[in-house]
């Protein structure tokens, strides 16, 4: 009997060897991907100083898909005087105005909403001696804010006009409870009303856990008082997720960052199509429901004050009209004075904005002069 031959058991042994090679490479690929995941975590770290306002754009783009919590940690500081700039914007307590210089006997106005209504607001300034005008505004400020803010606005009682924002772009987070669960651009710690639409129509509210920057670090910086803060948040805010919000220290790693950013990105589109698009909008939908429901308040709560309420609406570019046509049935019914952009402004010209989806100088000159008109067309010839 001839012996088995001793190619075949060479064979045999070298099977586990070409077995392990594709898990040799696999461990290969994963140590480069952490060499390259913790290199680009050192080279386009953030800035260490929380007051550094221009970071570069690399750095703010591994830095997108953060967690919010981890990122308005970062930023925080108990002082006031050493806590980053941004943390301090759009508090309602204690809910700060600018005023411009205006001549004696001009018409007071008070402007409430976001980075566009203040650009309104300036040309209007700009425009005529005649307004005294006013502005409360938070950053990227959505229409529940500014309703709340309107509220709680005890310096506008000597305005004859109140003037209330709403964006086509941030409709849909009109039902949110801070910009933390959606604001992935910026880190905005400031919270605002929410608000429901009940059965009978009316507007039911919901206060935040917290109004005030003190009252904000005190929470963040107390792990029960915190919880309770994000309960409500994951309560009451639809645009809460955990995976977005909650520090983890997958925080550290720039691939699972990118990948928290994309997964966002997209539940936003999902979101705002669900909502207004360029061609439509869903009178269905709960942000829609609740968007009228304010504006109907607003002007309700206004003329119980003796003021002329005026709706600014702010088409943005690719939504068409479609935010007034959303509105226009409320304008229309309870008699609402109103300025929609896409009267003056092309809202489907890209040329007619700027790269940061505002209006351009000349725009604005524009839609101040049609404001102008608004406000002379709905006050009596004394100016009451």
């Amino acid at each position: 009997m001839h012996p088995h031959s001793s190619s075949t058991s060479s064979s045999d042994g070298d099977q586990p060897a070409v077995r392990r090679r594709p898990w040799r490479t696999l461990l290969w690929a994963l140590l480069w991907l952490v060499v390259l995941d913790v290199g680009a975590s050192i080279a386009f770290s953030f800035p260490a100083d929380v007051k550094d306002v221009n970071p570069g754009k690399l750095q703010l783009f591994f830095d997108y898909g953060r967690s919010m919590e981890a990122r308005v940690r970062r930023m925080t500081r108990a002082n006031p005087a050493d806590t980053a700039p941004i943390t301090l914007a759009g508090w309602y307590k204690p809910l700060k105005a600018v005023e411009r210089p205006a001549q004696p006997g001009a018409i007071p106005v008070t402007v409430y909403g976001m980075s566009h209504a203040v650009r309104l607001a300036d040309a209007l300034h700009a425009l005529s001696p005649n307004y005294a005008v006013r502005t409360v505004a938070g950053p990227g400020a959505t229409t529940n804010w500014s309703f709340g803010a309107f509220r709680r606005d005890a310096g506008n009682r000597g305005s004859k006009v109140v003037v209330l924002a709403i964006m086509s772009s941030t409709l849909p987070e009109i039902t949110s409870m801070t910009p933390m669960t959606w604001n992935v651009s910026f880190p905005l710690a400031y919270t605002q009303d929410r608000y429901m639409v009940g059965a009978d129509g009316k507007l039911r509210v919901i206060t935040p856990p917290y109004e005030s920057f003190d009252d904000y670090v005190a929470a963040l910086n107390d792990p029960g008082k915190w919880s309770a803060a994000v309960a409500t948040f994951a309560r009451y805010d639809p645009f809460y997720d955990p995976l977005m919000f909650r520090a983890t220290p997958l925080d550290h790693s720039t691939l699972v960052r990118l990948a928290r950013r994309a997964w966002i990105n997209r539940r936003d589109r999902e979101t705002a199509s669900d909502v207004l698009t360029a061609k439509s909008f869903n009178p269905d939908s709960e942000a829609v429901k609740v968007a009228n429901a304010i504006i109907a308040e607003f002007a309700a709560m206004a003329r119980r004050n003796g003021q002329v309420p005026i709706i600014y609406v702010v088409n943005n570019y690719g939504y068409g009209n479609q935010l007034f046509q959303a509105l226009r049935t409320t304008l229309e019914r309870d008699r609402i004075p109103y300025l929609s952009s896409d009267t003056v402004v092309d809202p489907n010209n890209p040329a007619n904005y700027l790269p940061d989806t505002h209006f351009t100088d000349e725009n604005d000159r524009l839609l101040a002069e049609a404001l102008d008109r608004v406000i002379s067309e709905n006050l009596s010839p004394t100016g009451t």
